[in-house]
């Protein structure tokens, strides 16, 4: 899997979970699973890819997860804010 297939599913992974985070409040409980569970399974997958695939960490890799983990989180906020007007 290379970096572009690593940062597309590590989007499509955090995306639902960025709905759900907009539709709690700031800082609760479930604010915080919200952004750490789809966390856990980006390690996940990344240690899957390292280890399974052979693909090694890297820092453009890692740069790619990081804004397509935020990116989705921001995105799914603007889009349901959009969508519940």
């Amino acid at each position: 899997m290379n970096d572009i297939q690593m940062a597309l599913t590590v989007f499509a992974l955090a995306f639902p979970f960025g709905f759900w985070r907009v539709q709690v409040p700031f800082k609760s409980k479930a604010w915080f699973w919200a952004i750490h569970i789809p966390v856990l399974f980006v390690v996940l997958l990344r240690l899957i890819n390292r280890f399974y695939f052979g693909f090694p960490f890297g820092w453009t890799s890692l740069m790619m997860n990081f804004t397509a983990f935020f990116m989705a989180q921001w995105l799914a906020g603007i889009i349901y804010q959009f969508v519940r007007k």
